[in-house]
Parts: C-alpha cells; structure tokens; sequence
C-alpha cells in the first residue's frame, strides 16, 4: 500500500507539473517560436515587465521597511491590530484593488480624479505603467513590511547599544546595524515582489487595456497570443512564457544567489520585548503615517468597491437617492451564471485544497521521514509550480493536455483522457500550483515530531496507513487545515490561469469578474468583487484563528 501510494503521488507530480513545464520548454526552443521574440511589440513588453518589476519593488521597500521598522523596532503602540489592518492588502486580490482604483482615478469621470480638476491638479491617469505600479506596490507592499517586522523585532538589542556607546549616531546604527541584520528578510520579500509582478496578469491587463496606447507586459501578450488564434499562438506564447519564467525567476534567484555571498548571524530565535525604540512625541506622527498609508491601501479601496455596488449610475455622484440594491439583485438573482460560478469556483477551491493537503502531507512525509536524493526531489517539483508564474503552467497544461490522450491496454481495452474546457483542467491547476502550501506547512511541522510515536504504534500492530491516520493526522491536524485554508483562499479568488484554462461551461468567478470588469458591465463586477471579497476574508480569518493555535504561519 505505502510504495504504490507514494509512487502513485510521485507520477502525478511529474505527469502534471514536470511534463507540462518540459512541454513548454520544447515548444519554446522551436525556431518559429524564437523568432517571435524579434518581433517589436514582444521587446516593448519585455521591456515594461522589466520597468514594472522594478517600479513595483522600489515602491514596495519604499513602503515596506519603514512600516516593518516602525512595527518591529519601535514600542508603536497597539502594533499587533495594525499588522493586522496593514496586511488586508495581502488578502485581497489585486484586480479587486485595480477595479477599485479605475473607479478611483479614471482620467475622466474618476471619483478622486473630479475632485482633483475642481482644485485645478494634475490628472493622475491609473491606465498607465505607473497606475500598475501604484496599484501593485500597494497590494505587494505587506510582503516587505511583514518579513522586515518580525526580522528586527528579533534583534538582539545590545548590539545596537554597543554601537551607540561607541560613538555611533542614531542613523549610523540603522545603517550599520540594523538593516544589515534585517537585510536577508528585506531581500527576500523584494524577491517575491519581483516574481509576483513578473507573472501579474490581471492588474496590467485591465489597466493596459483602458489606456490610448497599452503598456502591455509578457504576461498579457502570452494572453493576447493565444487568444487571437490558440494554434498559431501557442508557439508565440510559449517564447513569451520563456521570456517571462526567466524574468520572474531568474532575477529572484540572482538576487538570491548574491545575498547568500554575506554572511548573517541569527541573534536570537525569539522576538525581543525589550530595548525597543521609544518613539515619545513622535509615535503621533506614525500613528498618522500609517494611518493614512491604511486609509489609501485599504479602507479607500474597499469602500470604493462597496459603494459602486450600490450605485445606480456612477455619473449621478454620491447622494441618496443615487444608492441602491438594483445592481446586486441583477447579479444574485437575474444572472444564473454568477451564482453557478460561485458555486463552481468554491467546489474546485475545496477539492483542490483537499487534494493539494493529501498530496502535499505525502511528499512533506517523504521529505521528513525518508530523507534522501529521491525524496528532496519530489518536495522540490512539488514547490516549482508555485514559484513558476501562473501563465507559464497554464499553457504547459495547455500544450499537454489540449488534445484527447487514448490508451490502450493490450489491444483490447482503451482508455480516452479529455482535459480541455473542462472543470478537471481547472481542479489540476489549481492543485499543482498551491502544492508548495501545504508542503512547507506540514514539513514544517514534521520535523517537530518525534517519530518514536509513528514507531510506537507500528510495533503495536497497526499498519503504515493507519499509524498516519491515528497517531499523525491528529497531532498534525492544525497544520493541516491551516493548510487547506492556504490553498482554497487563492484557489477560490484565482484569475491568471483561469482565463487560460476555462471553457465555455467552466467559468469560475475569477473569469466572469474579468469579463464583466472588461467587456460587460463594471458596476455588476462590483458587486463580484465584494462578495468575492468576503469570502477571501473570511477564509483568511479561518487561517488567522488557526495561527493563534499550535501551528504557527
């Protein structure tokens, strides 16, 4: 039972995640493919993923490591509620935030944009390379701040003091001492930053989409490519994709690669309470600084949202009698296809999060109790898809999986796969994609647990499985289900693949908010992004309440 189990999970892995990314490769390296690189358009995009990369990083540390100091290094009271408050944008999906600021900053009828040409200020035009920026800086920014928080909040306070005794100023100790310390959780934050803006797909392609001359990026021509004419496309695509895989993660793992050339010492394993910052008169001013980078971040963005739901005609402004349900009973009740692609969307989120938790404990098990080439292996296929951008899987599951695959089995008994414009392509890629969670969860967890136990009830008689079931599962279970919650929230919210892989009768949410924020009708993906807003919060709360228990996250 346990070799074909866990020769069963090793084949999934290579059939659904090495087979797809091999393919894509190939079709990339074809001569017609390469050439398509030299095309102008495809060297502009290159060149804005770069530019987009970069602007959305400096933003992010701009932002990030003055909120993680002012949180980790300083006595700033009541810090816990607003890492709490600050980290929503984590939550949230960017394209909901990237709604929200069309509404926002749109360079006509913008509800901040009215108010700024009635005081006679410049337009600030979210259709641009910089509205991308701004909008993923902001949405990117807790990846730095959370990482640069709790890196200083370990730091051991003496060295700081030494420094100061020794004739250091204030801003010579921070520069000297403290952020060289922090260094290895600012570059890693900075790290996903790049890689997330790199595979971003659905914030540049609405922004690029409103603008007189689109600013587009790998992610979206690999979109536009197949979309035009998916046979002619795919090689196209697939050079772009190689393109973009080279982008977003290369240039994370040479930043990676020349951090790890320093040398850094871990002070202490625990947060330190004591020796902080005391901020005085000035914690006013940073009650005010993050105050309003919340106000901007978070609260404006989500009201924005919310009132556009309830409002009957955007031009009539905000008053009263402007404000109503109409929108919301259109899309709950008068749309069979958005209530069937909730449904659709939370079925394919709860079984690939129980299948990304089953199969990711599998290889984390692997990793832990059989230690060796082998299994570092397939713990390291499980993680690639999730540091592989999302346009880049979807079209190597497109490339293997868009034609019927037969089997026979001696010549008597055949056996047909049909994957394509099926929800099964859909439950896949989310799958594979999340593996990395649950993985990293329960590893993590695993090597906390004395294997004496797991021995223990094998001697007593019970059997590999069952030692996993009754001794294992239980002790584990808050990983687990934490787990679980990791995978489904983005699951559920998923756009960037989705637009790839569904098909005529699959659309999840995260393709009928798209098409409805693009081609249809903005004020009903209002009324979608709250409610996909919503559950994401509550899923994220689910996760919240379990990293208060045993498991931490």
């Amino acid at each position: 039972m346990k070799p074909l189990l866990l020769g069963l999970v090793v084949l999934a892995l290579l059939v659904f995640a090495g087979l797809p990314l091999g393919a894509m490769l190939l079709q990339a390296l074809d001569p017609a493919a390469l050439a398509a690189l030299r095309d102008p358009i495809n060297l502009r995009a290159l060149g804005n993923t770069a530019l987009l990369c970069l602007g959305v990083t400096l933003f992010s540390l701009a932002i990030g490591v003055p909120m993680g100091w002012l949180l980790g290094r300083t006595d700033l009271p009541g810090a816990a509620a607003w890492r709490v408050l600050l980290s929503l944008p984590y939550v949230v999906p960017p394209y909901i935030g990237a709604i929200a600021w069309t509404w926002l900053l749109n360079p006509t009828n913008g509800l901040l944009n009215r108010g700024l040409l009635g005081l006679g200020l410049p337009l600030f035009d979210i259709y641009s390379l910089g509205g991308m920026v701004w909008v993923l800086g902001l949405f990117l920014a807790p990846f730095v701040f959370l990482g640069t928080a709790d890196a200083l909040s370990r730091i051991d306070p003496t060295l700081e003091e030494a420094a100061r005794m020794s004739g250091a100023s204030r801003f010579q100790v921070l520069r000297d001492v403290t952020l060289p310390l922090a260094l290895p959780a600012i570059g890693a934050g900075a790290s996903f930053v790049v890689a997330f803006s790199a595979a971003a797909f659905g914030v540049p392609y609405l922004l690029a989409g409103g603008a007189a001359e689109p600013s587009w990026v790998l992610s979206t021509r690999i979109y536009q490519a197949l979309a035009l004419d998916p046979a002619t496309g795919r090689p196209v695509a697939a050079a772009l994709s190689l393109l973009l895989l080279l982008v977003g993660v290369g240039l994370p793992a040479i930043a990676r690669r020349l951090e790890g050339r320093r040398s850094f010492v871990s002070v202490t394993g625990k947060a330190n309470r004591g020796g902080r910052i005391v901020l005085g008169r000035w914690r006013w001013l940073a009650w005010g600084l993050l105050g309003s980078y919340a106000l901007v971040a978070v609260v404006l963005p989500l009201v924005t949202i919310g009132l556009t739901s309830l409002m009957k005609g955007f031009g009539a402004g905000l008053h009263p009698d402007n404000l109503g349900f109409q929108h919301w009973t259109a899309v709950m009740l008068e749309r069979p296809d958005t209530v069937q692609s909730l449904l659709r969307s939370g079925g394919l989120a709860a079984s690939a999060a129980t299948a990304a938790t089953v199969i990711g404990g599998l290889v984390a098990w692997m990793a832990v109790r059989s230690p060796g080439r082998g299994s570092r292996s397939v713990a390291a296929l499980a993680r690639l898809p999730y540091a592989v951008p999302g346009t880049v899987l979807a079209l190597g599951l497109l490339l293997v999986f868009s034609q019927e695959i037969r089997l026979v089995v001696l010549d008597r008994a055949s056996f047909s796969l049909v994957l394509l414009d099926t929800v099964w392509l859909l439950g896949i890629a989310y799958t594979v994609k999340h593996l990395a969670f649950p993985v990293g969860t329960i590893q993590a967890a695993l090597q906390g647990l004395d294997p004496a136990l797991e021995e223990a009830a094998r001697m007593s008689g019970a059997s590999w499985g069952r030692s996993l079931l009754d001794v294992v599962l239980p002790l584990l279970l808050p990983s687990v289900v934490a787990s679980w919650f990791l995978v489904a929230m983005p699951a559920f919210s998923e756009i960037t693949m989705s637009v790839l892989l569904y098909g005529p009768r699959t659309p999840v949410v995260g393709t009928v908010l798209f098409h409805l924020q693009s081609y249809a009708d903005p004020p009903a993906a209002a009324v979608l992004a709250v409610v996909l807003t919503a559950v994401v919060l509550m899923l994220s709360g689910g996760v919240r309440l379990l990293s208060r228990g045993r498991v931490g996250l």
